[in-house]
């Protein structure tokens, strides 16, 4: 955790934690590895407490509906603070801005799908591990499925790394950079 972390980002990655560890027990659990113990008291407070967090995030997003990229924000910031900054540099890369793109956060699959019902982007942009765990449904860490096209509800998905990850580790910028080319060829923009 660097000194730029707020309360409210540890907080977050702290509630991350507790839910990846709880899904890991989960998983242990339906293996048949059962050589650690923990009480039924805990494994429920493990998962309300997942549980919870998702109903105080709420479904928040903005932007043109009608709009050809999608994100999917696992912080939820935006286009605020540095990693916001820094994601509206990735955008003018992209010869694109803020207001001509849908970004959302990624607490609610279930909204995300009515959205892309309504109307269907042609990429959707998953911003980071929550993002790309919520739309690729999986638990296990984004790195395996980062910079590959994978599918939610017939929509393309680009899972990519978050700006604020970026800000810790520049030299990850190129991987991202790499990801939206093939976010941009896919959406039909000229890089």
């Amino acid at each position: 955790m660097g000194e730029k972390n707020t309360i409210q980002s540890v907080s977050l990655e702290f509630i991350r934690t507790i839910q990846d560890f709880s899904q890991y027990l989960s998983h242990q659990k339906r293996l048949g590895n059962t050589n650690f113990t923990l009480s039924k008291q805990g494994l429920e407070r493990l998962n309300a407490l997942g549980k919870q967090r998702k109903k105080q995030i709420g479904f928040s997003c903005q932007g043109p509906e009608n709009a050809a990229l999608f994100f999917v924000d696992s912080e939820g910031s935006f286009f605020k603070g540095e990693a916001g900054g820094l994601l509206v540099k990735i955008l003018h890369a992209m010869k694109l801005t803020p207001d001509s793109v849908f970004i959302c956060n990624a607490s609610d699959a279930g909204a995300i799908h009515n959205r892309i019902k309504k109307h269907p982007p042609k990429v959707l942009i998953a911003l980071g591990q929550g993002a790309s765990q919520l739309l690729l449904n999986i638990s296990s860490p984004e790195e395996p499925f980062r910079g590959k096209f994978h599918l939610f509800h017939g929509v393309p998905v680009m899972p990519t790394l978050h700006p604020s990850v970026l800000l810790q580790q520049p030299g990850l910028k190129r991987r991202v950079w790499e990801d939206m080319q093939e976010v941009m060829k896919r959406a039909g923009l000229s890089p």
